[in-house]
């Protein structure tokens, strides 16, 4: 690959219409100059330089290939100072069709920003802003990148890493890709490849003091003067320039889920593994049988990390697969601060007995977290289920058995339907098919619209096996998404919740534009 530099923008210029304008032109140029020599200090303009790291031209070495997958492709670089990142770009080849969208990662797989790329010409450098400008730290590695739906991304392969911008720098292994149903943090690396993934960045320095020339002194006159006393004059002291300041810039607004209301509800930026955290790889056995492990700022590509030992502790991590315990064994969790990343497969997230789950992020299977016995799930984010191409899958967010609390989550199903029966049953479910639903308190949760046929179910679903004997389930301070189809799910907000059941509650429960939501049995 060749490096290529942006070229550089001209500012057209227009020959002045008479030699009068031109000396009123260079008149006034001169008492600038005047202004500008005359003051003690004069100061730069402050600099906002906008950069890339590919640069403008197009990309060279492409690869023919017909690889249609679902793919995560993207380049890893490293901030070299301060700055802001407004957008990203990427190079469309003329095969490539879809639309595509875009995410800037911290370098652990947080999301930081999205772009949609609304509107795409047939090839070439297509570009977006993202949904919110992100503060960037000198000496940090991010990741940018987007989701090809059907495959045909641009890629070379045997690439030196070479950057066009001083202020972004990439090395060896820099693209990166992860297969999937949907989008995914970006991982894998083949063959040193550029898959001309580039971020639009803005780096900004103070303005800084500059000393003005110093006058040439007048000479001296030609008639010698009268000897005047020795004295050694004072020595004139060294002004130095104010230094730069070194405040950080503002922090970037924290990102909303889709299509939230602005009421402080969790995010993947308030969920997940914090910004700044350095993860190592997890080389403990996947089934955990010593009592009060910790696991802590590791990546564990378990698949099921199985927990079968009392009192063991999860902070700080990506698990790509799923973790549980048996609800007919012994074995208890917490897991927080971290993220579950299952893909395009069936399972369930975080299940099913005896765990507390907080501030977690939980993305792929069908299925995020079953609360099944004695769990409680808060403040955290659960979303983006598979799209399951057989036609089976029935998909939710949360399913509820007995002895949950379910507090202060942001709860969607947004998978798609496929046929015969694929796609979103609820954002939360509680079904009577092993036992009964009881004992449950969900309360403050943001139930997010267009998942499913109704957004909630509440325990006492007819015809299931256990469908009597439901009590205690307590809907308290919850929020409904109106959505697309103006009440949350497709028929509704809820159903299958039995007011009038021992211990029911049903209290403060609204729409997301501030109406009252009423319970439905």
């Amino acid at each position: 690959m060749h490096s290529h530099t942006g070229s550089a923008s001209h500012v057209a210029t227009t020959p002045l219409s008479s030699n009068r304008f031109g000396r009123i032109a260079a008149s006034l140029a001169m008492m600038l100059a005047l202004l500008l020599t005359t003051s003690q200090w004069a100061l730069s303009p402050a600099t906002a330089a906008e950069a890339t790291m590919l640069g403008a031209a197009a990309p060279t070495g492409l690869v023919q290939h017909n690889d249609t997958n679902g793919v995560e492709v993207g380049t890893r670089f490293t901030a070299r100072v301060n700055g802001k990142a407004t957008g990203m770009r990427f190079w469309k080849d003329k095969d490539t069709t879809s639309t595509h969208t875009g995410t800037l990662w911290t370098a652990q797989g947080k999301k930081l920003a999205a772009a949609t790329f609304a509107t795409e010409s047939a090839s070439g450098w297509q570009i977006a802003s993202f949904d919110r400008t992100v503060a960037l730290t000198a000496g940090q590695t991010y990741v940018v990148s987007y989701y090809a739906p059907k495959g045909r991304y641009a890629v070379t392969y045997d690439v030196r890493a070479k950057s066009s911008s001083p202020d972004l720098t990439i090395s060896s292994g820099f693209g990166v890709y992860k297969y999937g149903s949907q989008s995914r943090f970006p991982t894998n690396t083949y063959r040193n490849s550029s898959y001309w993934v580039d971020l639009v960045f803005s780096s900004q320095t103070t303005p800084v003091a500059k000393p003005a020339p110093t006058p040439t002194p007048a000479p001296a006159p030609t008639t010698t003067p009268a000897p005047a006393p020795t004295t050694t004059p004072a020595p004139t002291p060294t002004t130095a320039p104010a230094p730069t300041p070194t405040t950080a810039p503002a922090p970037a607004p924290a990102p909303a889920p889709t299509a939230t209301p602005s009421t402080g509800f969790p995010s993947a930026a308030t969920t997940g593994v914090p910004a700044g955290t350095t993860l190592s790889t997890y080389t403990g056995p996947c089934r955990i049988t010593t009592p009060n492990t910790v696991i802590d700022a590791k990546r564990v590509n378990c698949g099921p990390l199985d927990i079968q030992a009392t009192g063991v502790v999860i902070t700080r991590s990506i698990i790509n697969g799923t973790v549980s315990t048996n609800d007919s064994g012994t074995g208890s969790f917490t897991i927080s601060d971290s993220e579950i990343v299952m893909g395009a497969e069936m399972g369930t997230g975080i299940g099913d007995a005896r765990f507390t789950a907080l501030r977690v992020e939980v993305t792929g299977g069908n299925r995020s977290v079953n609360c099944y016995l004695d769990c409680s799930i808060t403040a955290s984010y659960v979303h983006g289920q598979f799209r399951d191409a057989s036609g089976v899958a029935h998909e939710s967010g949360i399913r509820m058995g007995s002895g949950s609390v379910i507090r202060g989550n942001t709860i969607a199903c947004d998978a798609p339907d496929v046929a015969p029966d694929a796609g979103c049953s609820a954002a939360l479910t509680g079904y009577g098919d092993f036992a009964v639903v009881k004992n449950n308190t969900i309360d403050g949760n943001l139930f997010v619209g267009g998942s499913g046929g109704y957004c909630t179910y509440g325990g006492a679903t007819p015809g299931k096996p256990f469908s009597t004997g439901t009590r205690d389930i307590r809907f308290t301070n919850n929020v409904w998404q109106r959505g697309g189809s103006g009440k949350c799910g497709f028929y509704g907000p809820i159903t299958s919740f039995d007011s009038n059941a021992p211990g029911a509650v049903w209290s403060n429960n609204r729409w997301d534009d501030g109406a009252l939501v009423a319970a439905a049995n």
